[in-house]
C-alpha cells in the first residue's frame, strides 16, 4: 500500500472510531449471555451495540493445526447440534479460561480433546470470530511433532473423536464443503498460504 492510501485508510479510522462506551444492561446468568452499550462517536452521534458474551466473558479461544511427526494432520469429528447435519469437522479449538494465556489454553485443548501432546507450538494469526456482536478473539497456532501420549480428557457433554489426515485429504473436504468450520478454514488457508511463502 502505498504512503498517500496507507494515510487516507488512517483517517478513515479515527473518523469511525468510538470516543465512549457506556453499558446501559448485561445478562450472564447461563453460559451465553448479553451487553448492551451506547456507543458515543466523535460526530456527536450515539448508536446502540449489543454485545454476545460467553461464560461471563469475551468468549476468547483458540483453533490448534497438529502435525504428526509423520506429517499427519490431526483433525476432529465432533457433535455439533445446532450444525445442518448434527456433527462438524474441525481442528481441535477451544476457550482460554480465565488467567490463562492462549499458549497454554492451546497446548490444553489439544491434550484434552485429542490426547496429543506437541513438540513445538507457534502462533500464526489471529481474528475476531464474530466482530457484529462479539468481542472474542480465535488464535490460530501450529502444533508440530504431535505424538498420542494418552486418552482423551473431555468434558462431560463432549463428544469428539480425532482422525489424522493428510494435507490433500483436507483440501477435499474443503472443495467438498465438507470442512465448513469458520475457524478451521481460517486456520487452514493461512497455514498453507505460510507453507507456500506467500504470507
Amino acid at each position: 500500500m502505498d504512503s498517500e492510501k496507507a494515510a487516507k485508510l488512517k483517517a478513515v479510522i479515527e473518523k469511525l472510531k468510538p470516543i465512549k462506551y457506556e453499558l446501559i444492561s448485561s445478562y450472564d446468568e447461563g453460559y451465553i449471555g448479553k451487553k448492551v452499550y451506547n456507543v458515543y462517536y466523535g460526530d456527536g452521534t450515539v448508536k446502540k451495540c449489543e454485545q454476545i458474551t460467553k461464560n461471563k466473558n469475551n468468549g476468547d479461544a483458540v483453533v490448534i493445526i497438529p502435525i504428526t511427526e509423520d506429517n499427519k494432520y490431526v483433525m476432529i469429528v465432533e457433535a455439533r447440534p445446532n450444525v445442518e447435519d448434527g456433527v462438524a469437522i474441525e481442528f481441535p479449538a477451544g476457550m482460554v479460561d480465565e488467567g490463562e494465556s492462549p499458549l497454554l489454553a492451546a497446548k490444553r485443548e489439544l491434550l484434552e480433546e485429542t490426547g496429543y501432546d506437541v513438540l513445538d507450538i507457534e502462533e500464526i494469526e489471529w481474528h475476531y470470530q464474530d466482530q457484529g456482536c462479539g468481542k472474542a478473539i480465535i488464535r490460530t497456532y501450529v502444533a508440530t511433532g504431535c505424538k498420542k501420549i494418552r486418552k482423551q480428557d473431555l468434558d462431560s457433554e463432549e463428544k469428539i473423536e480425532p482422525i489424522e489426515m493428510t494435507y490433500e485429504e483436507i483440501l477435499e473436504l474443503i472443495k467438498n464443503n465438507e470442512l465448513n468450520d469458520a475457524n478451521s478454514k481460517i486456520a487452514f488457508m493461512t497455514h498453507s498460504l505460510k507453507m507456500k511463502g506467500v504470507l
